[in-house]
């Protein structure tokens, strides 16, 4: 099991990543590219929470700003090993890089909002299929 109060640097361009407070946790934010680390589980407690994603996720970043290429191939900021990258099916512009070691995931900025969004979308449409059955 990986410490999760080690320092956290960005898999996008190595920098150290700020400790955000959100749904109970605190995930980290990268302050130069605005992407964000959850660790295992967590994606699912910050979209579970009407507004946490919009508090963690600060929206697209400076396109002239820092990018994974800097550093080449992104690695888990928790245990080194190489992150997956997993299109979502819904919105395919959402790539979310997964670590299959510790299950912590890295999006970019204004992913989190996006998959957020889609989250509320998807629980107001089942809710009014449920009201009309």
């Amino acid at each position: 099991m990986s410490d999760r109060t080690a320092p956290v640097y960005c898999p996008s361009d190595g920098v150290l990543m700020e400790r955000i407070p959100a749904a109970g946790i605190e995930a980290d934010r990268c302050p130069v590219c605005g992407g964000v680390w959850l660790d295992g589980r967590e994606l699912e407690r910050v979209l579970g929470v009407p507004g946490a994603a919009a508090r963690l996720d600060r929206g697209p970043s400076d396109p002239e700003g820092p990018r994974g290429h800097l550093i080449g191939r992104k690695v888990c900021p928790r245990d080194r090993r190489p992150l997956v990258s997993i299109p979502d099916p819904e919105q395919p512009h959402i790539t979310t890089e997964l670590c299959m070691t510790c299950g912590g995931v890295h999006l970019d900025a204004g992913e989190l909002r996006d998959l957020s969004e889609l989250s509320l979308r998807e629980r107001l449409r089942g809710l009014v299929r449920r009201i009309k059955a």
